[in-house]
């Protein structure tokens, strides 16, 4: 109902009406006092008339004083004429009235109309009558005799009578207001809606085309203004259609190639909202793109450096590229390119693009320290043969010493053969050159194989190998030889570093569609804040006792490769003094 009020269609009409109705009360007012007017005139000279005649028929009362027929003649003239009739003497005493007792009335003198006679020679006024409690008309004229004037004759008219009249001209032309808008309102109806239809079928169909439903045509059969609008108004769809379709395949272009990218990508507005979420920004902040739009970078990615550049691109305008470091969801390192996007007067935003670096970063790091840890791990042993041959060349030790010269030599030449074999055993993994080749491998016995190989070097000090495996049939898919090593390096490393008389427990058993293998030992253990590292190449809990042992920092870090590559997962339990078990899972055949 108040959209139907609020269309142009009824507000015209209103107006229409209003001004119909403007007019008529105008027109009312002006034939009311026209009328007015000329009732008023109307009356006033047929009472000068009236007071005329009665002068003359009271004149000889008048001279011969006699009073008494002189009220009676005022009272039946008065009755006859159905007016109230006033005769008073120069000074204003009442001398007869038509409706009152002359003896009980005031004093007139000081009444307008007679003031006026007394200066003007007639007297007219429209004033309320305290005597009769009602509004009156009032005529009043002198009565001259010898030339001078010796009474003063009024004559007075109920002005209710004039009230009739005007109730009846306003009842007139209020009916005849009703037939002219009664009229006019059909008249105006089909005069807007012939405007107003055409209009509501270009706003519907703008309403249809705003909502996507571009197959939009107006058919107007006229060739006015309104006609010329609605052919306009199709020609614009028409373009429109065209401009849509075009933005629409260069935005379908946009969108492939943004969500293609690899790199987060978010773009934001020039008041810092964001605009636009990759797929690839999504997965790095763990948040879908509809729960950021139209927030703030900061508010999204709680990174203040990121918000801080977005912000200074936009405004500095200059192309941006720093690395920045992210915490949330979790810590990585992040490339970051920002340009402005310029509109055609200024800048409308920047588009930012998120490279994730961490693992480069992370690589260069292991790189160097690699390089480093390499170089010290070859540069002891070199160092150490080199010394002692020089000391053989320089001197001529005894035997005794000669022969202990050459033991140090000899471990130190194997220490860095085993070292140049974990090195290269290492890149052939990485490498996966000629290394992975599938076949079916029974784990107990390739448990039961590597306890053979190393069960005199744990009888040398007194430690207990205790087997724990389910011998079930079961095998797994994977490379026999590397398998092997996995094994021969987990349980060496629990001979190495459980002190004589300890025991070491090697395990299997099936969990769900897994192979779970177990190696124990109650050896020295591992603090906690090392468990996280001891994966990495070249990192000892206690270097100098894992050189003295002959360990080279490098077969955990191998074993890691190995599970990684059959496709498993390997972790480590350790608690100083107690002990160290290392868990790993494959998936079984």
């Amino acid at each position: 109902m108040l959209e139907k009020l609020e269309s142009i269609k009824w507000k015209i009409l209103v107006v229409y009406i209003g001004l119909i109705f403007g007019i008529l009360i105008f027109a009312g007012f002006f034939v009311q006092r026209s009328l007015q007017d000329y009732f008023t005139e109307t009356i006033q000279e047929n009472l000068i008339k009236e007071l005329n005649l009665v002068s003359g028929l009271i004149e000889e009362q008048l001279k011969e004083d006699d009073y008494e027929q002189l009220n009676r003649s005022i009272n039946r003239y008065g009755e006859d004429l159905e007016k109230r009739i006033t005769v008073m003497d120069i000074r204003g005493e009442v001398l007869a009235d038509s409706q009152e007792d002359p003896a009980r009335m005031e004093n007139h003198l000081y009444r307008p109309e007679v003031q006026e006679v007394l200066t003007e020679g007639i007297g007219k006024e429209i004033r309320y009558s305290s005597t009769v409690d009602r509004e009156m008309k009032y005529v009043a004229i002198p009565i001259i005799r010898d030339n001078q004037t010796k009474e003063i004759l009024r004559i007075a008219i109920n002005l209710e009578e004039l009230w009739y009249i005007y109730i009846d001209i306003w009842v007139v032309l209020f009916r005849a207001g009703i037939i002219a808008i009664l009229i006019s309102l059909f008249l105006a109806l089909k005069l807007i809606t012939k405007i107003t239809d055409p209009i509501r079928s270009i706003t519907w169909a703008a309403e249809r085309i705003a909502n996507g439903y571009l197959d939009q045509n107006i058919v107007v059969n006229t060739n006015d203004e309104v006609g010329r609008l609605a052919s306009m108004f199709n020609h614009m769809v028409n373009k429109v259609k065209e401009k849509v379709e075009e933005i629409s395949n260069e935005k379908n272009k946009v969108e492939a190639i943004v969500t293609s990218i690899g790199d987060g990508v978010i773009a934001i507005d020039n008041k810092g909202k964001i605009i636009l979420f990759n797929s690839a920004a999504q997965k790095i902040f763990g948040i879908k793109e509809e729960e950021v739009l139209n927030k703030s970078i900061i508010q999204v990615t709680k990174n203040h450096k990121l918000d801080e550049l977005m912000n200074r691109d936009l405004r500095d305008n200059q192309f941006i590229m720093e690395e920045i470091e992210i915490l949330l969801p979790q810590k990585r390192i992040f490339r970051v390119q920002i340009a402005p996007i310029k509109g055609q007067q200024m800048i409308v935003g920047a588009v930012g693009v998120l490279r994730d670096v961490t693992e480069l970063r992370r690589l260069e790091q292991m790189r160097t320290e690699f390089v480093g840890n390499v170089s010290h791990e070859l540069k002891t042993p070199l160092t150490s043969i080199k010394g002692y041959v020089e000391t053989l060349l320089d001197t001529k030790p005894d035997y005794e010493t000669y022969d202990s010269f050459l033991n140090i030599v000899s471990q130190e030449t194997n220490r860095l053969d085993r070292l140049i074999g974990d090195l290269l055993e290492l890149s052939k993994i990485e490498s996966k050159s000629d290394y992975f080749v599938q076949e079916d491998i029974d784990i107990v016995t390739q448990i039961a194989n590597t306890i053979c190989l190393l069960e005199d070097k744990a009888a040398k000090k007194g430690i207990d190998i205790v087997l724990d495996l389910s011998y079930e049939y079961y095998q797994i898919k994977g490379n026999k030889d590397q398998i092997s090593r996995l094994l021969i390096n987990l349980v060496d490393n629990a001979i190495k570093y459980t002190p004589e008389g300890g025991q070491v427990r090697v395990g299997s058993y099936l969990k769900d569609n897994s192979l779970v293998i177990e190696v124990e030992d109650d050896g020295i253990g591992i603090p906690q804040k090392d468990l996280p590292r001891v994966f990495e190449r070249f990192y000892r809990v206690d270097k100098a006792r894992a050189r003295k042992l002959g360990g080279t920092g490098l077969g955990l870090s191998i074993v890691k490769h190995i599970v990684e590559d059959h496709k498993g997962k390997i972790e480590v339990e350790s608690e100083v003094d107690k002990g160290t078990k290392f868990i790993i899972e494959l998936t079984k055949v």
